[in-house]
């Protein structure tokens, strides 16, 4: 793929916005398409993985694609970009039903990645070694209202402990800021995401203490997003792009040890951290959903009041579409 977007991992999970021109070709009527594709946080975060290994392996070519991965730095901003011109893309979850309630025409054509992705980690010595831990201790999140604020409250409160009582939470930053913070002996522990949690944890010797997913176990962290437009005009070439990425994903599950090759060259990582980061996500890239993990979702969104009232599911979600 061009490098164009591409940033190192350190750097892009802080949020730093890679964008170029958002140029399209348009389908071919066969399926194939040239265009751009908007990805959240394509070169740090692990759900990206798929997109690395579908473009180098020549899955994308096989399908008559084209694709120029575009990175953008959250979900709002990645479903903005495809609602204004780029028309399709990945996404966190979440903020495609923020989207779609304030009046955006996007679905929900398929999921991506399936557990919640935020990490927590402290430094190799810390005295804290479980979530118990930290009780009385500070945990650097980013800001209030993000992922990471949302999983450590809920993954704390699954523990018995009480946010902002038991457990003081403070807004850093980045992941990569977060890290720093503890470096310095400002908190005690960061919030982080696969794959810098395993990069910290070769580099820095840092230790994870608990991961969201261990507390939260249905949830749809990533999916497959496009306008109800760009879906009437170019149906083929997303179910071919479904199929490019479900080969990815098989690479992953069935020889996760040169799909780690592929996605370590892709984000300029040491080979053997990209494949621990690939061995800890293997069970969790699907295209297929269920309804427990779409509900988890809209849970939250209401939680943190981002989301007023229940979405129309079957508006918005196309769970046959990729089948």
């Amino acid at each position: 793929m061009g490098r164009r977007g591409f940033l190192k991992l350190s750097a892009a999970v802080g949020g730093a916005l890679a964008l170029a021109g958002c140029a399209q070709s348009g389908g071919n009527g066969n399926g194939g398409y040239s265009g751009d594709v908007a990805i959240t946080g394509l070169a740090s975060l692990i759900h990206s993985a798929p997109f690395f290994i579908a473009q180098s392996e020549g899955y994308y070519e096989e399908e008559g694609l084209i694709l120029e991965n575009i990175q953008f730095p959250g979900g709002l901003d990645t479903v903005r970009g495809i609602d204004s011109g780029i028309g399709f893309g990945t996404s966190s979850t979440l903020p495609v039903f923020i989207a779609a309630e304030s009046g955006m025409d996007v679905r929900i054509f398929g999921n991506v990645y399936t557990a919640a992705s935020v990490d927590f980690i402290a430094l190799p010595d810390s005295p804290i070694n479980t979530i118990e831990d930290v009780r009385g201790r500070t945990i650097a999140v980013s800001t209030p209202g993000s992922n990471s604020t949302y999983f450590a409250e809920r993954t704390l409160r699954e523990a018995g402990l009480t946010p902002g009582a038991d457990v003081q939470l403070v807004s850093v930053g980045s992941a990569a800021d977060s890290w720093t913070q503890v470096s310095q002996g400002v908190v005690d522990v960061a919030w982080t995401a696969s794959p810098l949690s395993e990069q910290i944890s070769n580099d820095a010797g840092g230790k994870v203490i608990w991961r969201s997913r261990d507390y939260v176990t249905d949830w749809s962290d990533t999916c497959l997003v496009a306008t109800g437009a760009f879906i009437d005009e170019n149906a083929e070439a997303l179910r071919g792009w479904g199929r490019a990425l479900q080969s990815a994903m098989d690479m992953i599950s069935n020889d996760v040890e040169a799909a780690a090759e592929v996605y370590a060259t892709a984000i300029d990582y040491e080979p053997d951290v990209a494949l621990e980061a690939l061995r800890n996500s293997q069970d969790f890239f699907s295209l297929d959903f269920t309804d427990a993990q779409l509900a988890a979702v809209v849970e939250a969104g209401k939680e943190q009041g981002q989301l007023t009232e229940d979405p129309d599911m079957d508006s918005i979600v196309m769970r046959n579409f990729l089948t």
